[in-house]
């Protein structure tokens, strides 16, 4: 199950009361020369999707980059949403 710190929830909700968001959501970014790209974004779910809450943030998820975002933190790092623990790549 992935995880959102504290400080990366207090962001979040900032950035989505600015933005009038109710949520954030992963998806497929497109195919890139290590497999998946795993994208996030504060888009409205798609039908497919998988919703869940985390840490009070509702996340949406597509189902084709679910098993990546499994181990994945939301921290913030240097001022900025970072994602950790995401899948080694051998590129």
């Amino acid at each position: 199950m992935m995880t959102i710190t504290e400080t990366a929830k207090e962001v979040l909700v900032s950035t989505m009361n600015e933005n009038q968001a109710e949520g954030i959501r992963f998806y497929f970014a497109g195919q890139g020369c290590c497999g998946p790209q795993l994208g996030v974004s504060m888009d409205t779910p798609e039908q497919e999707d998988t919703i869940q809450e985390v840490n009070g943030i509702s996340v949406a998820m597509d189902q084709r980059v679910a098993s990546m975002a499994e181990g994945v933190s939301l921290d913030v790092k240097n001022g900025g949403l970072v994602m950790e623990g995401l899948p080694e790549s051998n590129c």
